[in-house]
């Protein structure tokens, strides 16, 4: 096999692959408004959920600020592992 076999078949299986990928949805947006139910919505509600169950035990335990930024600071979803404040 020769360099320039190699490299013409290379690139035709490129281009046939780019042709049919369908596009990225890992980085597509998505807008709650269209599927309340969906996935992403309900995992955005999860978040909210936590991030009020930290903040009102942080307000009842009388945390000062500074440790209640570093609490917050490194607070991760246990379901996903994302921070849920940033």
């Amino acid at each position: 096999m020769d360099r320039r076999y190699f490299l013409s078949t290379t690139a035709l299986g490129g281009l046939a692959v780019a042709a049919l990928a369908k596009p990225a949805r890992a980085l597509s947006v998505q807008d709650c408004s269209e599927d309340p139910d969906g996935a992403v919505c309900s995992e955005l509600v999860r978040h909210d959920n936590l991030r009020t169950q930290i903040e009102a035990l942080l307000t009842e335990r009388g945390v000062s600020d500074d440790q209640r930024k570093a609490v917050l600071a490194a607070a991760i979803c246990p379901f996903c592992g994302q921070p849920l404040f940033g």
